[in-house]
Parts: structure tokens; C-alpha cells; sequence
């Protein structure tokens, strides 16, 4: 590529062949990203993108990761490689990716962190080694100078949308409860933000507690079911901060013997297929997309960081909501859903 980076021998990273090797184990993704296990640039006029991802996590992971390598493809110029964390929440492997590719000297970086902070050595390695590295999705704890751009949907607003739907489906307030991913993560923190900030005025919302599921369906049913109990069934709303919590929780509120969407209303965070359904079936009240689909929105950044061009330090991809049954019936007609 055009911009040149320095010698990287005094780097050193401890096990870096084996991390190579770690790379080309987990990088059968690569064939249908048109990556390349071996790690090392040496593709031609391709430009290298190192793929720092999460990896399988549920239905709006795997639709934003299969938007970044349908976008980044041969065709389009570039060589993916991908690198999923060992699993959701495994930063060491995610560092240990990251260094890996700045030690390859790949022209760029993509970065969705499995957790916000422990980032700025790392990123500060890339910046020595003029690799810039684009942020996919989550924030992380470092200035911003460290790198180019953060990409994804406004959280806060996001949230804020369910917030504020929830005070005027529920105008004298209600007993409430949060479902929350996983901790550390800038994604939660920034969902609670926008979600009190609605809430923040309104009178009568009471609430009982918060907990994380750790994004998961199992994990969101067994604590909706304990706070249930706890409470005497005394539940009017639920936020889910992703849509596999909120389906776990309307399985809760159904095993108790109520009714969701009149009982107990849930709102969710996401927009996936099962959720829409789910919203479409009265299971739940109120889905917020968080729009996956910016594979485009990356390679745009990625050809302006590399030709030295202005980025805004943060893009925001626009997402929708649904608020009823016709509402999710249309999303799903028209393949809004993934």
C-alpha cells in the first residue's frame, strides 16, 4: 500500500509464530472473506485487513461480522483475515490477535472489543506502526487519537427510543427490570444511558433491579423467572438489552402463568429475525433495530484513512424501531430482519 510503516522487529512479542499459527487455526472464515491463514501481507495490490472480531455471539453479531466480509472482498481490493475471540467475552485472545496482525504489518485494522478497556498499549503499537485501526461497533477506553473511527449505531439513542416508547405505553409508570450484556462492556453502559436519560423525568417507575444476562436466551429466562418470583409477579415492563434476553424473558413471563404484551410488556434492543416474530406473535412490545448492515459505511473509512483523507471520529449508521405486530409483519415482508 501507499503509506509506508516501520520495521517491526523490536516489537517481540512473546509467542508471536505461535499466535500466527493460533490465527491460522481459527481463521477458517477466511476462504468465504477471501483471507489468507498464513498470515503476511505479500497479496499484491490487495490491501490487508486484519479483522479483530467477536465472533459467533447471536443473530446481530453474525449479521454485522458476514456484512464487514461481504463488503471487504477480492473483488473490492482487499484480503480479509479474520480472527474471532475465542469466545464472546475473551479479550486475551482479541489482544493477542491484534498483535499478531500489527506484527504482519497489515495495511489496517478492524476492532470490535470484547471489552472496552486494556486497549490503548496495543492501540498505541498500531499508531507506531502507522496501521490505522478502525473501531466496528464498540467503543473502547483510549483516546481517541489512537484511532480513526468508531462505526456503528448511536447506543444512546438507540436506547433512548426504548425509553421513551416505555413512558407513554406505561404513563403512570411501572415496576421495572433491566437486562443487561455483558459488564465492562461500553455497549451497556451507553444502553442504561440512553434508557434512564428517557426515564429520567417521568413519575411512578419504580426500579426493582437490574442483572446481566450476558446477551444470552437461557440466562435472560432463568433471571426473569427468579425475579418473578421474588416479586410476586409485581413485573409490568422488562428491558432486554438485546433481542435473545428479551425472548428468554417472555419464555419466563409465560412459565409464570402470565400473559407477555399484557401482563408484562418487553422491549428489546437488536432487531433479528426471532425477534420480530416474536413482536409479530405479541411475545414482545417494542424491538429497536441496531442496523448491522454497515460493511460499506468500513471500507469507505478504510480507502480515507489510507489515502490520508478527513474521517469523522465517529459515524453513526441509522437503525429503525417497531412498536406493534403490522409494524414487525412489514419489516419482516420487507427483509429487514437478518
Amino acid at each position: 500500500m501507499a503509506h509506508n510503516k516501520r520495521a517491526l522487529g523490536m516489537l517481540g512479542f512473546i509467542g508471536v509464530g505461535a499466535l500466527a499459527l493460533g490465527l491460522a487455526g481459527c481463521s477458517s472464515g477466511d476462504a468465504e472473506a477471501g483471507g489468507d491463514a498464513t498470515g503476511g501481507s505479500g497479496s499484491g495490490d490487495l490491501t490487508t485487513v486484519g479483522f479483530v472480531a467477536v465472533g459467533p455471539e447471536g443473530g446481530w453479531r453474525n449479521a454485522n461480522e458476514q456484512a464487514i466480509k461481504d463488503a471487504f472482498t477480492e473483488d473490492a481490493g482487499f484480503e480479509l483475515k479474520y480472527a474471532p475471540a475465542a469466545s464472546p467475552s475473551d479479550q486475551k485472545s482479541q489482544l493477542d490477535a491484534f498483535s499478531t496482525f500489527v506484527n504482519d504489518e497489515v495495511d489496517v485494522i478492524l476492532l470490535t472489543a470484547t471489552e472496552a478497556s486494556g486497549w490503548e498499549d496495543s492501540l498505541k503499537l498500531a499508531k507506531e506502526a502507522e496501521i490505522p485501526v478502525i473501531l466496528l461497533d464498540r467503543g473502547v477506553d483510549a483516546p481517541e487519537d489512537l484511532y480513526v473511527t468508531r462505526i456503528a449505531p448511536d447506543n444512546v439513542q438507540v436506547a433512548k427510543s426504548v425509553g421513551e416508547w416505555a413512558t407513554t405505553a406505561f404513563p403512570e409508570g411501572a415496576n421495572y427490570f433491566v437486562l443487561e450484556g455483558v459488564p465492562g462492556l461500553s455497549v451497556v453502559n451507553e444502553r442504561n444511558e440512553g434508557f434512564d436519560e428517557a426515564l429520567g423525568g417521568a413519575s411512578g417507575w419504580n426500579k426493582v433491579g437490574a442483572q446481566t444476562a450476558n446477551w444470552k436466551t437461557d440466562e435472560g429466562k432463568s433471571v426473569i423467572e427468579t425475579v418473578l418470583k421474588a416479586n410476586n409477579n409485581d413485573i409490568q415492563f422488562i428491558f432486554a438489552q438485546n433481542d435473545e434476553m428479551g425472548i428468554g424473558a417472555a419464555q419466563a413471563v409465560t412459565a409464570a402463568g402470565l400473559k407477555p404484551g399484557t401482563d408484562v410488556k418487553i422491549a428489546t434492543i437488536d432487531g433479528t429475525k426471532g425477534a420480530l416474530e416474536a413482536l409479530s406473535k405479541g411475545d414482545l412490545s417494542f424491538v429497536a433495530q441496531y442496523n448491522p448492515f454497515f460493511g460499506t459505511d468500513a471500507v469507505d473509512a478504510v480507502k480515507k484513512a489510507l489515502a490520508g483523507d478527513k474521517v469523522d471520529s465517529t459515524i453513526i449508521v441509522k437503525s429503525a424501531t417497531f412498536d406493534s405486530p403490522e409494524a414487525a409483519d412489514k419489516a419482516l415482508a420487507d427483509g429487514l430482519a437478518f
